[in-house]
């Protein structure tokens, strides 16, 4: 097949477009991939989502379809006429490749892609799927013999998918996710931030960022700033992240211990924001105690902040931090070691701030948008040439 200037089209599939780091990963490779060699598209298989618009007006078209997460025969049925539906979609818009995301997701847009006869078929895993059962496992495995390339966001995902579902390594490719940042802080823009939380102009702020959820921890969170709050009057705790739609009681339950604990006065649960990046400057400390991770995007964005940060001592972020160099570890699921590592980081503040200078270095040089485009599109292009695309751009590739 001769060089073409035609430009591949590829359709990435996910659950919603909401604020998680899943949607921040994609949007951050669609946005970064060369626009001359790629065009993009988007499907949500749930609901468009809180961020989908905003997609749109940078020029990348969202479809939506409406697959219900339910085990109820009518919920079964229905879902059988989305995959159907998604599998006219890629062939109606001619798709070269498919890049789905996450094992929910996967599982329905890899069928739709086998109907649709998609030349090139991806799959990112974003997280270490525990709660997995044995026939999800096998099904991932057969899904595997028609899928191109499986993508991990780190080691660890590589490691848990590969043995949990068999399947050969060499089926995977591993590429950091890349994290955005801002250059400095805004002093006016953090005082009005504090002004809007109702937070003193001279209060410590710990701060936590991402979807509220049981399995990110945030009630441990909340516990520990309890069991500190006579010993530090001044230390409020921000969280930044919006409700999911499958658990809808977790805002709930994260104000009620607040209330039960004293300290509802003290917490502000922020809901989704787009200034993430420049709130991180006002944090004395990030803490992501969350139960499973396959990244934490929003960890290394607070290490590229310069941010002290605490974690648990999860596989993915030991392999982030390099097993606790670059944040102070606490044991996963324990609120009382939670509140150990908190005492320690707000009582040893220049501590805390030189590691997290040589946190910000290692993060800043180690988990680069730039790299991470690039790790993508060179798969892309070798994956696409094996099966007889050109384009004239790909000679960058070639050795």
């Amino acid at each position: 097949m001769n060089e073409s200037s035609r430009k591949i089209r590829v359709m990435h599939v996910y659950k919603f477009l909401h604020d998680g780091g899943t949607e921040r990963y994609i949007h951050t490779l669609i946005s970064g991939m060369d626009p001359s060699v790629y065009s993009f598209s988007i499907c949500c298989l749930n609901e468009r989502g809180s961020r989908a618009a905003a997609f749109e007006q940078e020029g990348f078209p969202v479809y939506a379809l409406n697959v219900k997460r339910t085990r109820a025969f009518t919920a079964v049925a229905n879902n059988l006429v989305q995959i159907f539906r998604l599998a006219r979609l890629l062939r109606s818009l001619q798709i070269d490749i498919m890049h789905t995301h996450d094992n929910y997701s996967a599982a329905y847009a890899r069928l739709a892609a086998l109907l649709a006869r998609v030349p090139i078929v991806y799959v990112t895993y974003h997280c270490v799927y525990e709660w997995l059962k044995p026939v999800h496992h096998r099904i991932n495995q057969l899904m595997a013999m028609k899928t191109t390339r499986i993508f991990a966001v780190s080691s660890t995902v590589k490691i848990s998918s590969a043995s949990k579902d068999r399947i050969p390594e060499r089926k995977y490719s591993v590429i950091y996710n890349g994290a955005l940042f801002e250059p400095s802080a805004d002093p006016e823009h953090l005082a009005g931030s504090r002004s809007q939380w109702g937070i003193p102009p001279d209060a410590r702020i710990i701060g936590n960022v991402g979807m509220l959820s049981q399995l990110k921890g945030q009630g441990l969170l909340i516990e520990a700033i309890g069991q500190l709050a006579k010993e530090f009057p001044d230390v409020y705790l921000v969280i930044i992240g919006s409700e999911r739609d499958f658990e809808p009681q977790v805002k709930a339950d994260l104000e009620r211990i607040a209330t039960d604990l004293g300290v509802l006065d003290r917490v502000v649960l922020a809901g989704s924001r787009d200034d993430v990046l420049s709130l991180l400057y006002g944090f004395e400390l990030f803490v992501m105690p969350s139960r499973v991770e396959g990244f934490g995007l929003a960890l290394v964005e607070a290490m590229c902040s310069g941010v002290p940060a605490i974690v648990s001592d999860i596989e993915a972020f030991k392999e982030l931090t390099q097993n606790g160099r670059h944040a102070l570890l606490c044991k996963s699921g324990s609120s009382d070691e939670l509140t150990k590592a908190l005492r320690y980081a707000l009582s040893h503040r220049e501590e805390m701030l030189e590691r997290a200078a040589i946190s910000k270095a290692y993060a800043r040089e180690k988990f680069t948008t730039e790299r991470m485009v690039l790790e993508y599109e060179k798969a892309y292009a070798r994956d696409l040439t094996e099966r007889g695309f050109r384009h004239a751009s790909w000679s960058q590739y070639r050795s």
